[in-house]
């Protein structure tokens, strides 16, 4: 009876002690597996977070380029304007005018050549002959500056005078003085319109007077005569 007990006894000791000695181990295994479960999912969460920021690099580079190409497209445009406006209209003055030999023709009056604006760039025209007009000057074009471009003003012909009459001759205050004459002033024509020429004192002639100038109407213009010494 008694050995059995000890048998028992000794087999509860012996029994007790593996599972002692295996518990350990059982726990062990179950941390590293957690261990291992843990790495896992960080590098999951970390590949998951590396592949938001790529995606995000992208989107910013994405931008950046559309923002590039808006900023071509309107330099672009603006080169496209300017060529646009550059062949309407020159910024630069004309080149000097070319000098052309020509005989005189009666009954004919010569137009001098001149620079015109073609497809973005200055031609020359080669001057011409035109029939007169009696009573009319033939007047050249020209090139203006008009809000920073140059506008050509064509040519035309002109009335080569006044067509009315002079007004009326302004007072002069003005005092005799010996050996010499007073010459009043009188109206010229000058471009466009009127100017008055102030009078002034010129030396007598002996056997001479001087004549004033004066308007005469012909053919509906009025002619300037001019004023000159005479003998009396």
């Amino acid at each position: 009876m008694r050995i059995q007990l000890t048998r028992l006894l000794f087999t509860a000791l012996l029994a007790g002690t593996v599972l002692g000695s295996a518990t350990p181990t059982y726990a062990d295994d179950d941390r590293r597996d957690r261990r291992r479960d843990d790495r896992r999912e960080e590098r999951r969460d970390n590949r998951r977070e590396e592949r938001r920021e790529e995606r995000r690099d992208e989107r910013r580079e994405e931008r950046r380029e559309e923002r590039r190409d808006d900023r071509r497209d309107d330099r672009r445009d603006g080169r496209r304007d300017v060529v646009v406006r550059d062949r309407r209209h020159p910024y630069e003055a004309p080149p000097s005018r070319r000098f052309e030999r020509h005989a005189e023709r009666r009954g004919y009056t010569w137009i001098n050549g001149g620079y015109d604006w073609r497809d973005g760039r200055y031609v020359w025209v080669g001057g011409r002959y035109e029939r007169e007009r009696r009573g009319y000057r033939w007047r050249e074009p020209r090139w203006e500056t008009r809000d920073g471009v140059y506008v050509r003003i064509d040519g035309d012909w002109a009335v080569a005078g006044p067509v009315s009459a002079p007004p009326t001759l302004r007072e002069e205050r003005w005092e005799a003085r010996r050996g010499f004459v007073w010459v009043r002033g009188h109206w010229d024509w000058r471009g466009d319109d009127w100017a008055w020429i102030p009078g002034h004192y010129e030396r007598e002639r002996s056997g001479y007077i001087y004549r004033e100038p004066r308007w005469e109407q012909r053919d509906g213009v009025y002619v300037n005569v001019e004023g000159s010494w005479v003998i009396h």
